[in-house]
């Protein structure tokens, strides 16, 4: 019975850490360093979303186009998660995107709960 569960845990650590290997590197993609202000992140942002900005791009080859363009995705994202404390030190911890916004929705539907109290907190 019991082995089960660590085999469970095993493959959602390496599900994890999957996922965690194969996320973009915020940070790097800003050009800042894992302690940057808000202020730093926006200033960046707005260079870098400059840089990487499709109608930049127009007279480029359609690879160069489609890199541009995921990377300005990608800067978006990063901007979401990193303006945002509680979406940052997740992210520090190593979830992805989705990781990230399934948790925060969790947690704002938890706060929508008024007066009702939580049994059995799974983590």
């Amino acid at each position: 019975g019991s082995n089960s569960v660590l085999i469970q845990k095993a493959y959602e650590n390496a599900d994890f850490l999957l996922r965690k290997q194969k996320r973009p590197d915020f940070y790097q993609l800003l050009g800042i360093s894992s302690i940057a202000s808000l202020l730093e992140i926006k200033k960046q942002y707005k260079v870098k979303a400059m840089e990487y900005h499709p109608d930049r791009h127009t007279g480029a080859s359609q690879q160069k186009q489609k890199e541009a363009e995921e990377k300005f995705k990608l800067l978006g994202e990063g901007l979401e998660i990193l303006s945002d404390d509680f979406k940052r030190q997740l992210y520090d911890e190593g979830y992805d995107l989705e990781a990230i916004r399934e948790r925060v929705e969790a947690a704002q539907h938890a706060a929508h709960r008024p007066g009702r109290h939580h049994h059995g907190h799974h983590r």
